[in-house]
């Protein structure tokens, strides 16, 4: 209760800044591609304030918990949404990403058995152990340690164009598909964040062809 009245303190004190701004956290490279057109839609609402976009790895669910940002972008099942609101943008399936020298590249699928013993990527925060490898703060990061054979990771598939010539990505036949969503803050209130999400739910119906 203490940690959602601080949050709740904190989106007051910067919703009364003489400059207001709708703060969204995003993935670096993780937004699927639909972002551009979100921020687009979004300018044309009459409630809309500028956007300040934050680049974070591991820590975009804390950053919209603790307040600090009014909406993320997240994944579902890797994030935990109890507590928010949730708009589903793109639903991708996903792939095995590993360097070309890797045992599985010449594979044309694998599953999630292949991936027995495999370092994977460890988010910041979480406790070593287990099969995971270093801590990954940012996608460049984690590209760059799958090249140097430190790692693999399993990504959505909005990632191959984001590859080094280096890596290799192949179909994960039965891991989960993974889908971006825009979240926020359950009782949310204001107008500006309200306006996003009309843009966002717009432009998700216009690409599943549900759009009015």
């Amino acid at each position: 209760m203490l940690d959602a009245a601080s949050a709740a303190a904190r989106r007051t004190r910067r919703a009364g800044r003489a400059d207001p701004r709708l703060v969204l956290v995003i993935k670096p490279g993780g937004d699927g591609g639909p972002l551009p057109a979100i921020l687009d839609a979004y300018q044309a609402e009459p409630d809309a304030v500028p956007v300040e976009l934050v680049c974070s790895f591991g820590e975009r669910e804390i950053l919209l918990r603790e307040g600090r940002a009014d909406a993320a972008l997240l994944h579902r099942p890797h994030h935990d949404l109890t507590g928010l609101d949730a708009q589903d943008l793109l639903t991708e399936p996903q792939l095995l990403v590993m360097p070309s020298s890797h045992r599985l590249a010449g594979r044309t699928r694998v599953c999630l058995n292949d991936l027995a013993g495999e370092p994977l990527p460890r988010r910041p925060g979480a406790s070593e152990g287990g099969s995971h490898g270093p801590e990954v703060h940012d996608l460049g990061q984690l590209l760059h340690l799958i090249a140097l054979r430190r790692m693999v990771a399993v990504l959505p598939s909005s990632i191959r164009g984001q590859l080094r010539d280096d890596l290799v990505a192949v179909p994960v036949d039965d891991a989960e598909p993974t889908t971006l969503v825009l979240a926020w803050p359950q009782h949310a209130t204001s107008p500006a964040l309200a306006a996003f999400i009309r843009a966002a739910a717009a432009v998700a119906g216009k690409a599943t062809g549900h759009g009015g």
